[in-house]
């Protein structure tokens, strides 16, 4: 039996091991320096934001102590966006001369062919979820995202949105489970020089009145 996965809420410090578990997962649930690099600038504009005011009701997996998931998460499309302006402001020139641009072909691709969203109002929340190999299908994902979304419920926030793509079906499969429905669907070629192929990205949704 693998070690017991634990769920407990998120600390300022655990923002350098929720980089590394985002960096190791952020292609597909495999490591993202097959598009991006550098590390370093990927944990900072990925995670970045929601330890500098974007974020709320963050959750973190842990296992033997380490952190092996997460849930990050914005109430807000505003709130994020002033974080992450923030930080660009604040870090982005050096963290790129840093990474001497070596992040900038998949940057230019995102902004050129960007995810569909979902309406903010009736779905100002979003989401992220991520966890390394080890910790999958113990329950770790369920559990990150149910402590979530109740916070969020909690809170009074209508509904939540995420961004994700249909190669990702084990997670497509948790989340039409928690009740998650497709709003949106666009192909892209975003992923094409790195998957070999376009790839449907998807925006799902959640109306939180009943969770």
């Amino acid at each position: 039996m693998p070690p017991a996965l634990t769920v407990r809420p998120i600390q300022p410090g655990d923002e350098a091991a929720v980089g590394r578990v985002a960096y190791q997962t952020g292609f597909f649930g495999h490591s993202a320096a097959r598009y991006f690099p550098d590390a370093a600038l990927f944990a900072a504009l990925w995670v970045g934001p929601y330890f500098r005011g974007g974020g709320f009701g963050g959750f973190v997996a842990q296992q033997e102590g380490a952190v092996v998931g997460y849930v990050l998460g914005s109430p807000s499309a505003a709130q994020y966006r002033r974080a992450l302006a923030g930080l660009v402001v604040e870090q982005g020139g050096s963290l790129l001369r840093q990474s001497g641009f070596r992040g900038l072909p998949y940057l230019w691709r995102a902004a050129r062919w960007p995810a569909p969203h979902a309406d903010e109002h009736a779905f100002p929340a979003h989401l992220h979820l991520n966890l390394l190999p080890r910790a999958r299908g113990h329950g770790a994902g369920e559990g990150l995202l149910r402590a979530h979304l109740q916070v969020l419920a909690g809170a009074g926030v209508p509904g939540v949105q995420l961004a994700t793509t249909a190669e990702n079906a084990a997670a497509l499969r948790l989340y039409a489970r928690l009740g998650f429905t497709v709003a949106a669907r666009r192909t892209t070629p975003l992923w094409t020089p790195w998957l070999g192929h376009p790839a449907e990205h998807l925006c799902l949704t959640l109306a939180l009145g009943g969770v």
